[in-house]
């Protein structure tokens, strides 16, 4: 019986078509995903460095009234943060993170989430991400509270976001309390 080359060339060439057909429908779909940007999780404080200051940042749900008394009174707050940043030039920059609900049970002795606060150091200018974010480590700040070049405040209490800002990436200018010109307080998100 002779040899057919027929049924083998058809065999070959449908192997050929499937394959083809496998590796453009494969090779259509190569998507790269771009990385998901992280949340807001804190908001950044920009201080001029012409005179020192102090940063005290509440723990959360610590009413902040009772805490800008403790620091006008030169007092403590239990679980607080309190940063001195001494004079120089440029601006100083924190971070204030946002308080997140904890399931793992850190609280302080007073049951509340405690503080915290991350200086970024020395800057003459902010330098901020594509999103207009400024970023350390992890903590991403999307609004600041700014205190005016030549501003005699020498205290700053922060508090921390408690809830998720309404207005995100909304800077606001501190000013003193009336009355006590040494004083600024945030307001809360």
């Amino acid at each position: 019986m002779p040899f057919q080359k027929a049924p083998l060339i058809a065999g070959v060439a449908l192997i050929l078509v499937v394959g083809i057909g496998v590796l453009l429908m494969s090779g259509g779909k190569k998507k790269s995903k771009a990385a998901p940007i992280p949340p807001v999780s804190a908001r950044a404080v920009v201080l001029p460095a012409s005179q020192s200051r102090t940063v005290v940042v509440p723990p959360c749900n610590t009413p902040v009234s009772a805490t800008a008394r403790n620091a006008a009174g030169g007092k403590p707050t239990p679980g607080a943060t309190t940063v001195q940043l001494p004079a120089g030039s440029g601006v100083r920059t924190l971070l204030v993170p946002h308080c997140q609900p904890t399931k793992t049970g850190s609280t302080n002795a007073e049951g509340s989430i405690p503080s915290a606060a991350f200086v970024l150091g020395d800057s003459k200018r902010l330098v901020k991400d594509e999103e207009g974010r400024i970023e350390s480590d992890g903590v991403i700040a999307e609004s600041q509270l700014l205190l005016a070049e030549g501003s005699n405040t020498a205290t700053i209490v922060v508090p921390p976001c408690t809830k998720q800002p309404a207005d995100q990436g909304r800077d606001s200018v501190l000013s003193a309390e009336k009355g006590n010109p040494d004083l600024a307080v945030g307001p809360a998100c």
